[in-house]
C-alpha cells in the first residue's frame, strides 16, 4: 500500500513506501490511478531509454572513428605495429583504410573539377 504525492490538480506525482512530507495520503496499491501512474512512468522510462540508445549508437559511430584515428597514429609513430594486432583486427582496419582511401580519391576527383559542377 503506497503513500502518494499529488499535483495541484490532484494527479499522482509520486509513490512512496512510507509517509513523507507532501505524501501522507495512503492509497490502495491496485487503485486505478496508481496503476495508471505506474504505466505512465513505465512509458516515460521506455521513451527515455530509446533516446539514450539512439544517442549511444551515434556516439559509437563517432568513437569508432576516434579509435581508428588513434590506432593509425600509434602505428604511424611506431608505438605499435599493425602485426601486433589480432588478424581479424588487421583485416578490418585494412578494409577501412582501403575504403577511406577510395573516398579520398573520389573527393580529389570532384575537388579538382569543382567548376564543372557549377551552373
Amino acid at each position: 500500500m503506497p503513500y502518494v504525492s499529488r499535483s495541484a490538480d490532484g494527479k499522482i506525482t509520486g509513490l512512496f513506501e512510507d509517509t513523507k512530507e507532501g505524501a501522507r495520503e495512503f492509497i490502495d496499491a491496485d487503485a486505478p490511478e496508481v496503476v495508471e501512474f505506474i504505466q505512465n512512468v513505465g512509458e516515460q522510462i521506455e521513451e527515455h531509454s530509446e533516446v539514450i540508445q539512439q544517442e549511444l549508437a551515434q556516439s559509437d559511430m563517432e568513437m569508432i572513428r576516434v579509435l581508428e584515428d588513434l590506432i593509425a597514429t600509434l602505428i604511424d609513430k611506431r608505438v605499435i605495429m599493425m602485426t601486433d594486432l589480432p588478424k581479424a583486427a588487421q583485416r578490418k582496419l585494412a578494409t577501412r583504410y582501403s575504403l577511406r582511401s577510395k573516398l579520398t580519391d573520389l573527393g580529389n576527383i570532384v575537388g579538382d573539377n569543382d567548376e564543372i559542377l557549377l551552373p
